[in-house]
């Protein structure tokens, strides 16, 4: 029989507590009852009760500063505190104190009895590990690293499945968090008791299993509805995701998918740790592995999306940079994907920017790997963005200072070119040939550039040398034909006319009469 003590101002309570629950059906018996503190402590002191339920405000010591002593006295009992008042310090100190629960009044009896079920579970689990022996420890871990392997790394040759047939549903809860030291934090809590003992009045079986920063629990239930498992699942999640501890350490939990046989078991840590990595990821405390199938779908049409968006190159920097971020903040990205079109965003702004500068991108933001590196290792989405805003930084800076792109210095080569030489008989070949590059690159480049043909700026320059020289000068037609370039002077007025309208003859008199 398990000792209980009820510390507790007003009588009434105490002797509901004390006669409206039948404590014979739980193994346990009361052995003393108090109205208030220092009456609690020292029959405490001399019953030494296993479990004491104490209210927090009472005359002399209150239920806190009870506790305290009571620990100080080296009683190693479990404590339930129940008070009406809800503050959030009361709560706080008394998960300090290492309290089973923290019941807020009026409370109900089926709530009290359930409570002290735990904290009878509590006991045990400390009764059980100051008693197992050498060799048991040693059986007991062997098995547990069979289990880890199964659930974890999907290895079954040398697991018995046997043990595990009586349950009926199997799935896997994967917690993490970014904080440092935080698993030794929620040990030293007594976060992961409460866990274990929140699944235990559920009637949920659940195995504690660790892996690199990981805490993983296989809950095991024999039930006939997959939903209800997976709604108790959620509510442990929500309960414990935040504000749990006294620091409010929080954490993520990625729930997995319900199977239905523990060979199975390994898919639905597969699930949760996805759902763990994209809560930690995105900071979301609870992420539902039932949705990873969906998600990755989703993430997969994603990629295929981006890529069809960067590979016509026909948006600037910031607007890819702007519809990649608006897309990933959904929160609907698997981390993977989201990294991975962030890359891809990387080497194409980096490549247009090499291509069209003619530089080493080196020169403009260090090392490429390195940059990429960081992208693909960022813990966050925050991280990831702030890398690439960064990076966009470092580009905008370098376009700002370099005012023209390695083509726009090549069209004003061309043209300086043809100013100089328009009254030749320039070849294409000559002129790619100067330039160091082929003829029908320089043709397209310029064509593009600037809206017409090479031939067609050789033609204005001459038509305006011409007029130029028909109007100041007295120069023969024919010496001014030759002059810009055309050895025939019937050839040169028609081109002439059909630029200016008119032949050069009446350019001139018009022009002379004009003056």
């Amino acid at each position: 029989m398990y000792r209980l003590f009820i510390v507790d101002d007003e009588q009434l309570v105490v002797e509901t507590l004390s006669t409206m629950i039948n404590w014979n059906d739980y193994g346990v018996q009361i052995v003393g009852t108090a109205y208030n503190g220092k009456q609690a402590l020292n029959q405490i002191i001399q019953t030494e009760p296993d479990i004491v339920l104490t209210d927090i405000r009472m005359p002399g010591l209150n239920g806190l500063e009870l506790i305290r002593a009571v620990k100080e006295h080296g009683i190693k009992a479990e404590f339930i505190i129940e008070s009406g008042y809800s503050e959030f310090e009361y709560a706080k100190e008394a998960i300090e104190l290492e309290a089973v629960d923290y019941l807020i009044k009026p409370v109900e009896l089926d709530e009290v009895a359930n409570t002290v079920k735990r904290a009878i579970n509590r006991l045990e689990r400390k009764f059980e590990k100051n008693i197992i022996r050498p060799e048991r420890r040693i059986a007991e871990a062997l098995d547990r690293a069979v289990l880890t392997d199964l659930v974890v790394h999907g290895k079954s040759s040398s697991f018995d499945h046997k043990p595990f047939e009586q349950y009926t549903q199997y799935s896997a809860i994967v917690i993490s968090s970014v904080t440092t030291h935080w698993l030794e934090r929620l040990k030293a809590d007594g976060i992961t008791d409460s866990i274990l003992d929140f699944f235990s009045t559920k009637g949920i079986t659940v195995e504690l299993l660790y892996e690199k920063q990981k805490i993983i629990l296989l809950c095991m239930v024999s039930l006939d509805d997959p939903i209800h498992l997976s709604e108790i699942l959620k509510v442990a999640a929500s309960r414990f995701s935040y504000g749990i501890t006294p620091d409010c350490l929080s954490f993520v939990f990625g729930t997995g998918t319900i199977v239905g046989d523990i060979m199975d078991a390994h898919k639905s840590f597969l699930a949760a740790d996805g759902a763990c990595q994209m809560g930690l990821f995105f900071s979301i405390a609870v992420v539902d592995g039932n949705r990873w199938l969906e998600l990755s779908y989703v993430s997969d049409q994603f990629a295929s999306e981006w890529l069809e968006v960067i590979i016509p190159y026909s948006r600037k920097f910031e607007e890819m940079l702007d519809l990649w971020t608006d897309k990933g903040s959904s929160g609907l990205i698997t981390p993977f994907i989201i990294k991975k079109t962030a890359v891809q965003w990387t080497n194409w702004m980096l490549n247009k920017i090499e291509e069209d500068y003619g530089v080493k991108i080196e020169k403009v933001i260090g090392d490429r790997s390195t940059v990429l590196d960081n992208m693909l290792q960022a813990s966050s989405w925050l991280s990831l963005k702030t890398e690439c805003h960064e990076l966009l930084k470092s580009v905008q800076f370098f376009l700002n200072v370099t005012k023209t792109t390695l083509k726009e210095k090549l069209v004003q080569e061309i043209k300086t070119y043809l100013e100089t030489h328009y009254c030749e008989n320039i070849q294409l070949d000559q002129l790619a040939e100067h330039v160091d590059l082929s003829a029908s690159y320089i043709s397209n480049l310029y064509s593009k550039s600037t809206g017409q043909t090479i031939l067609e700026y050789i033609t204005s320059l001459r038509i305006q040398k011409s007029k130029q020289l028909l109007r100041e000068s007295s120069l023969k037609i024919s010496r001014i034909s030759k002059s810009v370039g055309y050895d025939n002077q019937r050839y040169f007025g028609h081109v002439f006319k059909k630029h200016v309208g008119i032949s050069p003859g009446q350019y001139r008199e018009d022009h002379m009469i004009h003056q």
